[in-house]
């Protein structure tokens, strides 16, 4: 079973988007959006897990993957 990652302060132009991903584990999150998005925003996903801009939630019934995301904008 997955958890879903709700991870803010990521995809930044002028303000900072966010993204959800269902994974199993933070580290696998993380290879999802490396995969998904420029290497060059990996620093900003690091960042984020960081400083603690991101939540939880355990358990649910989705399949691995980017559910949704949003980039800033201004």
């Amino acid at each position: 079973m997955n958890n879903l990652y709700i991870i803010n302060e990521v995809l930044s132009d002028y303000t900072p988007g966010m993204v959800v991903i269902s994974a199993p584990s933070l580290e696998r999150c993380r290879e999802v959006f490396e995969k998904e998005f420029e290497f060059a925003l990996m620093g900003e996903f690091d960042s984020a897990i960081k400083d603690g801009d991101y939540k939880v939630i355990e358990g649910v019934n989705q399949e691995e993957g980017v559910i949704s995301y949003v980039y800033g904008g201004g």
